[in-house]
């Protein structure tokens, strides 16, 4: 019947037309002559058929016998050639296009002693890492110039409204803890200039700010409000009135420009990330495809920017083989500029137009080459869907080398000149770990003539730095398989400040003044590490177990120079052997992201196991155990750093970009935290750590 119908419309349609052709033709019997024949040329030979009598055609003329096709007319203007209308007009296509992308997110923490329960006292004033035992914990000093306890304390408290003090003892107990909640919108805008043409840029508003931590309350900036009890609104942060930096922060702008014939280049101040980010890590997450990938990026704290200028150039049969080759030239650091040394009326705040470098010799140059093979998510994707394995390698270089620098420590703004009344030689001394004398200017003169000028030159010493950084990366996939490896280390010298680790006599004025090249000793540089990650889904990938384990070299320095976060630590032999992984590079909730900051010195092992159920939801168990490389740089001159378990439920919707997470972690400390005091060697235990984290947030 459908058949039946389109055959008959098709019909009832081509006779329609041609009636309709004949009675225009009829009644315009000039232009009949005019006219090809229905059945000829005019409009194929799959029409109608003739019209009119039969054996002639319109107006009664006879039809012509089969023969050779007629000659085409003599008309120059209908042979002449029709030109190509171009696809795109000849300059770029601008499309326009605006694209944002980013998170927010709302994180709040609770750590239960964090401090490891180790006392601090003025005789051994060393932590184990950046926390501390409560304010309101500790004591206070006296009149007399001892310690004295505090009256807020919970257990003076609990005593004074009438609990026995075995009681309040039990009770406070549970007080040794850190409480707190932060913030972060995080917009990645992206600006398509043409289609080949993009600038990229990160923008943070209120980056990680305490909620709470600006009220208008604050330095009695609301006369209505003189105590926090009375604060009515929270004011936005600004720098240097209620906060250290202010409520947004531009991070990142670069440039992206793609050429036709595979050549790609990028400048300015970008994110910096290679291999899995245990040596250069952007902070924006693994996205390794996995369901709880959302989390990882983030629950983030840390990422690395650099200025660069970035040339790559992208060969290969097609796009599934290719390999990229690049070549960047980076600005590490440029030392002070001409605002810094001579004071804000020489910034580039418009007035006096650009900033400077003030001395070309001390900038931290660095060169990186890397070739790599490596297939973004969705190529990955397909390839794996194939069930054939898919290997995904590269191998980069970083050199890095300085001329001239201060002998020890980073300059900053402020040089003790004006309302400062503490001169750049009274900085305390270094100590191979913190910074130490002179910073930079303010524009002022001091008592002595000196200006912040004067003051940088007289610090600067021959660095003569090179340091030399291979990494290779290795990914393999192949199912649900994942097998992910990158090793790296460090090769160099320099020479900085010699310092005695026990030597605590105060510097005196000339400390900086009569310094020279012969204060200085050489340091080699040796480290190493490597991270390895292994994955396996089960039950249609629905349940995963996997294998963290990682290793960086050890350093022997004193422990009472202990800090894992510094890669500098003052090493008897003259030689710096401790790596440092990328603390972006996230392993756990407490050992190695809070309590040591980052891997260093350490080995770990971390089994663990997710599983993903109703498409929204998953849980997931780690176990994870670390020992120290050197036990000569733990606080207890032993191997064993501890024992954590980390626990976690999370809900990511795969429609709505939302998502929430409920995190607990426990740590309990081996003999590595168990503190040595004293000449006598007496130990004091740490105990263990907790931590309780909720995350709930939207990605777009």
């Amino acid at each position: 019947m459908t058949g039946f119908s389109q055959r008959s419309g098709h019909t009832l349609a081509s006779t329609l037309a041609a009636g309709l052709i004949a009675f225009v033709v009829s009644t315009n019997p000039g232009d009949a002559s005019a006219q090809p024949g229905i059945g000829g040329g005019g409009f194929g030979g799959g029409g109608a058929g003739p019209i009119g009598p039969a054996g002639g055609g319109p107006g009664g003329r006879k039809e012509k016998k089969e023969g050779p096709a007629e000659a085409a007319p003599k008309d120059k203007e209908a042979l002449r050639p029709i030109e190509a209308v171009p696809a795109q007009p000849a300059r770029f296509r601008r499309i326009q296009l605006f694209e944002l992308g980013g998170y927010m997110r709302v994180r709040a923490d609770y750590f239960h002693r964090p401090n490891l329960g180790l006392q601090e006292t003025p005789d051994d004033p060393t932590r184990p890492n950046k926390f501390f035992a409560p304010p309101v914990e500790g004591s206070e000093k006296a009149a007399n110039g001892g310690d004295d306890f505090n009256d807020a304390r919970c257990l003076a408290r609990l005593v004074d409204g009438g609990v026995s003090e075995v009681r309040a003892a039990n009770r406070c107990r549970r007080r040794q803890g850190f409480a707190s909640a932060n913030m972060r919108l995080r917009l990645e805008p992206t600006l398509h200039i043409t289609d080949t043409i993009k600038v990229h840029s990160q923008i943070d508003v209120l980056d990680n700010v305490v909620l709470g931590s600006t009220p208008d309350a604050y330095a009695y900036d609301n006369p209505f409000a003189p105590l926090n009890l009375y604060t009515r609104t929270q004011v936005p942060p600004a720098a240097g009135i209620n906060s250290f930096r202010d409520s947004i922060l531009a991070k990142r702008a670069w440039g992206h420009i793609r050429f036709g014939f595979g050549l790609d280049l990028q400048f300015g101040r970008m994110p910096w990330h290679w291999g899995m980010g245990m040596v250069a890590n952007h902070g924006n997450g693994y996205q390794r495809g996995e369901q709880s990938d959302i989390i990882r990026e983030v629950d983030q704290d840390y990422g690395d920017s650099v200025d660069s200028v970035r040339l790559a150039y992208e060969f290969g049969k097609d796009r599934r083989r290719s390999h990229v080759v690049a070549l960047s030239w980076d600005w590490a650091s440029s030392g002070a500029t001409t605002g810094q040394i001579l004071g804000p009326q020489w910034d580039s705040g418009g007035i006096v137009g650009q900033d400077f470098s003030a001395e070309k010799f001390d900038n931290v140059y660095q060169w990186s080459l890397s070739l790599q093979r490596r297939d973004d998510m969705d190529m990955l994707k397909r390839k794996v869907s194939l069930g054939t394995p898919v290997v995904n390698y590269g191998i980069m270089a970083w050199l890095r080398y300085q001329d001239i620098d201060r002998a020890l420590g980073s300059p900053g703004l402020g040089d003790g000149l004006g309302t400062n009344p503490s001169y750049y030689d009274d900085a305390p001394a270094p100590d191979g770990i913190g910074g130490g004398g002179a910073t930079l200017g303010n524009g002022d003169v001091d008592g002595e003539g000196r200006t912040g000028l004067t003051n940088f030159a007289s610090t600067l010493v021959h660095r003569r730095a090179i340091l030399f950084t291979p990494d290779i990366w290795l990914r393999v996939n192949w199912r649900t398989l994942r097998i992910e490896f990158e090793a790296a280390g460090t090769i160099g010298r320099f020479y900085a400040r010699d310092v005695d680790p026990g030597d605590d006599t105060p510097p005196d004025r000339n400390f900086f003044d009569n310094l020279t090249s012969a204060n200085l000793r050489r340091q080699f540089v040796g480290t190493f590490g490597y991270a390895l990650e292994f994955k396996y889904g089960l039950f249609r990938d629905r349940f995963h177990i996997g294998f963290d384990h990682g290793m960086a070299s050890g350093d022997d320095a004193n422990s009472l120079n202990y800090n894992p976060q510094s890669p500098l630590l003052v090493s008897n032999n003259g030689t710096v052997t401790n790596f440092r992984f990328n603390p972006a590079y996230n392993l756990d909730l407490l050992l190695f992201r809070e309590i040591l900051g980052t891997v260093s010195n350490a080995a770990y092992f971390k089994p663990w196991a997710a599983f993903y159920f109703f498409n929204h939801f998953s849980a997931r168990v780690d176990v994870e155990y670390a020992l120290a490389a050197r036990r000569q740089a733990t606080l207890g001159n032993r191997f064993s750093y501890g024992v954590e378990l980390d626990g976690s439920v999370r809900y990511h919707d795969a429609r709505e970009p939302i998502f929430v997470q409920l995190q607990y972690g426990v740590m309990f400390p081996l003999p590595a935290f168990n503190r040595l005091r004293g000449s006598a060697g007496s130990r004091e235990d740490a105990k263990a750590v907790q931590t309780l984290q909720a995350q709930v947030g939207i990605k777009f």
